[in-house]
């Protein structure tokens, strides 16, 4: 064997080199994803659903969903709803595909552990689940199908129910796959101490109950609240209203849930309303922290151990809230509240999501050092027991192919979808006769408009940076 030893180490070295390359193909998303968010962060949301467009057609299988959620987000904000429709419909079909396949496979969770977790197909988070329904709800009412955003509000609201279900079950299979090698290299205090200090501001981020969106229950119940067809209806929004306000201390929902309990006992009529609602800034993403790992063999042979963990970014560049002002009259301004923080409910879901990870990452990293160890250790003996010119050689590329393949795999999973807000905030407010408002953003010019006709109307607003220029759009929530 050690006469051919040369040839295996040539294999290995290819087979390294391969697993390496397409590590890095697997990470080639960030590229890409860091142009989208150039394009999205400064308002440009006609180039960014272009660019999310062609990547959705052109993704590899496992991120395609992510881009589709990306296309959906982008489009409806440059008002493309139809578009925003279809894409938003292909993420569905993507996400019902998944859960119908099951969540291990062997050749994925193979590459996975020998390479990284971008190997795994991106399956959507509980929040991606339901702002996908959501959006998808706003997409409906914008074009006066509302029928068919009664079904999609529903289905936000079963899939909060959905993702309590599905994290009992990654909590088993995170039982099931930690290994003593695993708890031991967890307890290791260093370890311990470093995952600590990178998540401590995440878990001092987390917010509401478990997979809980505020926005999308609020928005539940007022679609419930103005499309009443009989009690069922308003009991259904009084409840969705009673959850909302228990979670956000919101002037708004406040005023609505009084509104609900009123027609839960009288006859009584919905005065002509005007909501405004705010999406303002980026949600979190995601960067790369690297940690050494404690081994436990103590060796020379292994010459690259570490693992790269995922660890969220909160952005803080948006506009705090948004005056609005009635005319001509002007009265005192109303100004936008925070409903929801996508911040907290990204937090919450990626905490919860967490100890997955760093199983996953860890059983990563403990194999390919064992891996690494082994075809090192045979190339030492290969050049003990025959020191010529060819065994050196074979003894210098598996040192090299190890060395290549620990480093370019050492990759943390940083796909997240982009196109999110970090708020979104609310008002309410009583339409004027006129039906003119002014709109006030920061240091923007004020935004003069003209109401549509309708009971209960929404001003739509946009807006992901504070020197970004809002989007405004309208829809009526009842005739």
């Amino acid at each position: 064997m050690l006469k051919r030893f040369p040839c295996l180490a040539a294999v290995l070295g290819g087979c390294f080199l391969a697993l390496a390359g397409f590590s890095g193909c697997g990470t080639g998303y960030e590229k890409d994803a860091t142009a989208l968010a150039r394009d999205w962060s400064r308002g440009d949301y006609a180039a960014a659903a272009d660019l999310a467009g062609k990547k959705s057609s052109a993704a590899r299988t496992t991120d395609r969903l992510l881009w589709q959620l990306e296309w959906g987000a982008a489009t409806r904000a440059a008002g493309r709803l139809d578009e925003s429709v279809r894409a938003f419909d292909s993420a569905l079909e993507s996400i019902s595909k998944w859960d119908r396949t099951p969540d291990a496979s062997l050749s994925g969770e193979t590459l996975a552990a020998l390479t990284n977790m971008n190997a795994l197909p991106y399956r959507g988070t509980a929040y991606d689940r339901i702002m996908l329904s959501t959006y998808q709800a706003l997409n409906y009412l914008a074009l006066g199908r509302r029928d068919k955003a009664r079904v999609a509000l529903n289905l936000a609201q079963d899939r909060q129910a959905e993702a309590v279900q599905a994290n009992a079950a990654r909590l088993e299979r995170i039982t099931a796959a930690q290994g003593a090698d695993v708890e031991r290299t967890r307890r290791d205090a260093g370890l311990a101490s470093a995952l600590d200090a990178t998540y401590a501001e995440t878990r001092r981020m987390k917010a509401y109950a478990d997979y809980v969106n505020p926005f999308s229950v609020w928005l539940h119940g007022v679609f419930f609240l103005a499309n009443a067809t009989g009690a069922s209806d308003i009991e259904r929004a009084h409840k969705s209203l009673e959850r909302a306000a228990a979670m956000a201390p919101n002037d708004a929902v406040r005023e609505d849930l009084a509104m609900a309990r009123k027609l839960r006992s009288t006859a009584a009529e919905l005065s002509p309303t005007t909501y405004i609602i705010f999406e303002t800034g980026l949600a979190p993403t995601r960067r790369e922290v690297r940690m050494d790992i404690p081994l436990l063999f103590v060796t020379g042979k292994v010459p690259y151990v570490g693992a790269a963990f995922p660890k969220l970014q909160f952005h803080e560049n948006h506009a705090a809230a948004l005056s609005v002002w009635t005319l001509p009259d002007r009265a005192p301004p109303v100004r936008t509240q925070t409903l929801a923080r996508m911040d907290g409910i990204v937090a919450t879901d990626f905490d919860n999501e967490l100890p997955e990870i760093v199983t996953r990452t860890l059983l990563s990293t403990l194999l390919k050092a064992a891996i690494s160890y082994g075809v090192n250790e045979a190339a030492d003996r290969a050049v003990k027991n025959k020191s010529d010119g060819t065994a050196v050689a074979a003894w210098l590329a598996s040192r090299l192919a190890t060395t290549v393949y620990g480093v370019a795999t050492t990759n943390a999973d940083l796909r997240t979808w982009h196109t999110l807000p970090k708020e979104f905030q609310i008002a309410r407010l009583p339409t004027p006769p006129s039906r003119r408002l002014r709109l006030v953003l920061g240091n923007s010019p004020a935004v003069d408009i003209l109401l549509n006709t309708g009971t209960v109307g929404v001003v739509y607003v946009k807006s992901t940076a504070r020197d970004a220029p809002p989007a405004i759009t309208q829809f009526t929530l009842k005739p």
